[in-house]
């Protein structure tokens, strides 16, 4: 009798300990499931208070034509030194915009624009991340007037029906470099087997997702 009531005891002290035990473990791991959806929703509410600085406009200029093709080398079969441009295209939110068109155009290696046909002049297009690649050559400095113009490249920025940008990359170093040129829009740019390379991120506007 006495070690039946003594395993009954040891029994119902297992189940108590077992009911126990489920209880910590349920509440630890509801607690954890909870702490993670409080984080991402930290994270997504971030994301959406995050603010990206828009890209600096620039000049137009007197050479760009409109209509110009979409390509993938620039700089195909043109002399000069090879210089590849990547980065993303972003909206005010840091968040990547598919399909933003960037329209190109600029001097050659030897400061000359072409104002006949389509050389040094065309567009690319950005993929699902928002990264596009311009393939082209070093423009030259050039005299404009009393100045001389440092290097650049001209560009368009923008997605169908919102605002465009307009602007100009420059070169680190130019010594054609002024006040003029605004110091943000000035890449830096490093070499690989004889290829310049360079990285520039643009943000620009777009009010879709405002009008959801």
């Amino acid at each position: 009798m006495k070690n039946t009531v003594i395993g009954l005891i040891t029994m119902m002290l297992l189940i108590v300990i077992s009911l126990i035990y489920s209880t910590i473990t349920f509440a630890q791991s509801h607690q954890t499931s909870t702490l993670l959806q409080q984080q991402q929703q930290q994270q997504q509410q971030q994301q959406q208070n995050s603010f990206c600085k828009l890209t600096k406009s620039d000049m137009l200029g007197p050479f760009y034509k409109e209509n110009a093709p979409f390509k993938q080398r620039l700089g195909e079969g043109i002399e000069g030194e090879r210089l590849i441009i990547t980065g993303k295209v972003m909206d005010m939110r840091c968040q990547p915009l598919k399909g933003a068109i960037l329209d190109i155009w600029q001097a050659n290696s030897t400061g000359e624009y072409d104002n006949k046909g389509f050389t040094l002049r065309g567009k690319v297009k950005t993929n699902n991340d928002g990264i596009y690649i311009i393939d082209t050559i070093i423009p030259k400095e050039y005299g404009q007037g009393d100045i001389t113009r440092p290097g650049h490249i001209h560009l368009k920025v923008g997605v169908p029906n919102q605002p465009t940008l307009t602007t100009q990359l420059y070169f680190e170093g130019d010594p054609y470099l002024t006040d003029r040129e605004d110091k943000s829009l000035v890449m830096n740019t490093t070499e690989t087997n004889e290829t310049k390379k360079a990285k520039f991120d643009f943000v620009i506007e777009n009010y879709k997702e405002y009008n959801r």
